[in-house]
């Protein structure tokens, strides 16, 4: 095969690869747009306003690729910026709505993300390099059930499991 040949192949190579890209790239802003439009419907029919750093939070929410906690969040507004106070506001809630899932990391701090359209979850998260895995498993009813016979009422919870990932081994 010619020289040219090689170079031309590469070249179609890479604009698939670009077009691949590309597509994959809308496609998930696309999601993006639909957990933030979805969000605000919802806090529109909870009867809250939706202001404009609302929906800055929101977004940042969205474009986050693990939980993040509210001063994150806040670092990341760079539209529509407003107080921490107003993030963690917000992200409460937007908690108490239903929009926003709470998590907790080891050392403590509250982190925030969206269901993704799937409902209750929860993560796996390495505790050196941060990186952050999606766990479709919950013991919901088994927890409700231990709090009832303990008296407990309006149980709620919140699980997140910590360990050192493959790539941190």
């Amino acid at each position: 095969m010619s020289n040219d040949n090689l170079q031309l192949e590469k070249i179609v190579a890479e604009d698939v690869f670009s077009l691949f890209d590309r597509k994959k790239f809308h496609q998930l802003k696309s999601k993006m747009s639909d957990l933030v439009t979805n969000a605000i419907s919802i806090l529109r029919e909870k009867g809250l306003r939706i202001t404009e750093q609302r929906k800055a939070i929101l977004e940042v929410l969205s474009e986050a690729n693990a939980p993040i906690s509210a001063e994150e969040n806040h670092a990341r507004l760079s539209k529509h910026p407003c107080d921490l106070v107003t993030v963690y506001r917000c992200l409460d809630q937007f908690v108490k709505a239903g929009v926003v899932e709470l998590g907790v990391r080891e050392n403590g701090t509250k982190v925030y993300c969206f269901g993704h359209g799937d409902g209750h979850h929860h993560h796996l998260t390495c505790r050196k390099c941060g990186d952050s895995e999606r766990v479709d498993v919950c013991m919901k009813e088994e927890l409700e059930e231990i709090a009832r016979g303990h008296g407990y009422q309006e149980v709620t919870h919140v699980m997140e499991v910590f360990g050192v990932c493959p790539s941190c081994s």
